[in-house]
């Protein structure tokens, strides 16, 4: 969707809480600068039917909060299979796939050290166009919450079978909407390998930065503080 500025508009919420991301390309180049795509560019060498401990090395570009725990858990298992993950874009899946999806995470988050969020970052590397990155803040925290912006997002782990599934469903709801139709070919223009999740968290990310980093500075002035 685009406006009479030819600014390219993002409508999200899943029909919940609808929120309009007036400029997504600006909200990309915010990603960008943050990021330089280190994470999304990187190709692993690991199995991509398989879980092993060194997958957990590139979530640590997202800032994930991995740690010894998450590490030993999996050096203990040594491996974990995922034969029962779907290999399909968000877009074309149906209810079951995302059953199995949530399955297949449910597996990492029931290990210690685990939450939604760094399991995500993993998977998303197996499966780049189908398990969306659901970080704890800008996804649970200020996608699926109502009072985000007024209030400052959670940054909560996630463990919750019921509310990972809503994400994953909420998620394939935005990236199908007919008001987003074309959208993604022009976000995608210049990064055409780009999956449509993919290029969803970077403008999702994006304006969530801008929209924190305004709400801040707005609680800052009303409390008269200069930062």
């Amino acid at each position: 969707m685009t406006d009479s500025m030819d600014k390219v508009r993002l409508v999200v919420g899943a029909g919940i809480i609808e929120r309009v991301i007036p400029d997504a390309e600006q909200a990309l180049k915010i990603y960008k600068k943050i990021t330089d795509y280190t994470y999304l560019d990187y190709l692993p060498v690991t199995p991509r039917d398989l879980v092993v401990p060194e997958d957990l090395a590139v979530t640590l570009a997202l800032n994930s909060r991995v740690g010894s725990k998450a590490v030993e858990s999996l050096m203990e298992k040594r491996s974990i299979s995922l034969a029962g993950l779907p290999d399909k874009p968000l877009e074309a899946a149906d209810d079951n796939d995302l059953e199995a999806a949530a399955d297949q995470i449910m597996v990492l988050v029931g290990l210690k050290g685990f939450g939604a969020s760094v399991t995500s970052k993993l998977l998303h590397k197996k499966r780049p166009a189908l398990i969306p990155v659901m970080d704890n803040s800008a996804i649970f925290g200020a996608y699926m919450n109502p009072d985000w912006p007024q209030k400052k997002a959670g940054s909560d782990t996630v463990k919750d079978r019921k509310l990972i599934l809503e994400a994953l469903r909420r998620i394939r709801f935005d990236i199908t909407r007919p008001e987003n139709e074309g959208v993604w070919a022009r976000l995608g223009k210049d990064r055409e390998m780009r999956s449509r999740i993919e290029l969803f968290d970077c403008v999702w990310w994006g304006w969530f930065k801008q929209k924190t980093r305004n709400s801040y500075q707005e609680r800052m002035d009303k409390e008269g503080r200069i930062e």
